[in-house]
Formats: structure tokens, sequence, C-alpha cells
């Protein structure tokens, strides 16, 4: 399984549209959705074969209507849940509003993934 796969099955668990980089979203915006961006980093040996890959994604996680700061916080933490319990570690996370998506509140989280070769 590529590790494409695997954050796409994490993330199709939580039952919210999700995209890989900035969507282009049609005039029937969700009331919460998140898009994601990922780089690797690969480990090498002194002979130059990669042995280890590590994986950084950025989450970002946008919501609007009533509570809009409550509902980002708390698909942040089933996100960072369901995440670390498959093997991903947090490494941080910021808050606030964002004029990318005017009315949606922003929460931005980053995780790491390591697999050996």
């Amino acid at each position: 399984m590529s590790f494409h796969d695997l954050l796409n099955g994490l993330l199709s668990e939580l039952d919210i549209p999700y995209f890989e980089g900035s969507p282009e979203l049609s005039d029937s915006t969700p009331e919460a959705f998140i898009f994601y961006n990922v780089y690797d980093v690969p480990a090498l040996r002194g002979c130059g074969e990669e042995f280890l890959t590590t994986y950084y994604v950025t989450v970002n996680v946008y919501t609007t209507g009533e509570n809009k700061a409550q509902t980002a916080d708390n698909i942040g933490t089933a996100l960072t849940t369901l995440l670390t319990e498959n093997g991903f570690v947090r490494q941080s996370g910021s808050y606030g509003l964002t004029d990318d998506f005017p009315e949606y509140y922003h929460r931005i989280i980053e995780f790491n993934y390591s697999r050996e070769i």
C-alpha cells in the first residue's frame, strides 16, 4: 500500500470532504473540508541507498457556521487521534482566520510518518 493510499484511507474515515492540494470549490461549499500537502525526505546509507522515507503532512481544516472554531478543534482532535493511532507523529498546529476562504476558520496540523524501505 502506498503512503497516499494509507493517508486517503484514514482521512475517509472522518466523513469530511478532503483534497490533496488546495481545492477549487464550487458555489456550494461544504461547512467543513480538509486539504493536505505532503513532501518526503529520504534517509540514506553511506552508499547512497535509501533505507527510510519520512513523509511530512500538512493538514488544513476549514470550518464555517456557528461555533466554527470549536468545530475545527473537534475535527483536529479526531484527526490527531486517528493518525497517531496509525503511526503518525503530530509535530505542530496553528489556528486562525484566513483570507484564502473568507468566512472559514482555519486549523493547521502537521504530522510526520516514517516508513522503512
